[in-house]
């Protein structure tokens, strides 16, 4: 796939893992993770019921990076080719040099470093190839393993943001973190 400046999506592979370009073809390991309430209790959204809606949510995310306003990878496991999850950024806003990174793993792949991983090397990217000064994210206060991930990966909590977003019909509190360009670890 190419977005508007003529840019092919890039693959991004580390030890253990192969980030990608989601693909309709993922649409069933995308629907295996976002239809599990665990999963999705954090994410923000009520789970998904219809292999069709992972496929609205995959077009959703290649028209993002289409259109310029993020950029969202498959997880694969390098020695299983299997998908295990997603990661990557949403609402970047160029002007001002930052956006919000998101993640998701399936619950199979919790706990053995594999989004620290690839936060690891998406970082990277969005600091050397999208221009970015600030990445940030932000967290259900409960949501202890991402905020324990975030914090080792050197994002600084800057403050409870109360009911900031409307999700599964009820406003929720969520925590902002932020990582600037100068403060890497």
């Amino acid at each position: 796939m190419t977005d508007r400046n003529g840019l092919d999506f890039p693959i991004i592979e580390t030890d253990r893992l192969i980030l990608k370009e989601i693909k309709v073809e993922d649409a069933m390991s995308i629907f295996s993770i976002f239809s599990n309430e665990e999963i999705m209790k954090y994410y923000g959204q009520f789970p998904m019921n219809s292999l069709g809606e992972a496929e609205n949510l995959i077009e959703i995310f290649n028209d993002n990076f289409r259109s310029g306003r993020g950029i969202r990878w498959s997880i694969f496991l390098r020695e299983e080719n299997r998908q295990i999850g997603t990661c990557g950024y949403h609402n970047w806003n160029k002007r001002h040099s930052r956006a919000e990174i998101g993640y998701e793993l399936s619950i199979d792949a919790w706990g053995k470093g594999y989004i620290k991983e690839a936060l690891k090397v998406i970082i990277n990217y969005g600091y050397e190839f999208m221009n970015l000064n600030r990445i940030e994210a932000v967290v259900y206060p409960e949501n202890e393993a991402s905020i324990k991930c975030l914090m080792n990966l050197g994002f600084k909590q800057e403050g409870l943001l109360e009911e900031y977003a409307f999700f599964r019909e009820v406003y929720q509190n969520l925590i902002m973190f932020s990582l600037l360009k100068n403060n890497i670890k």
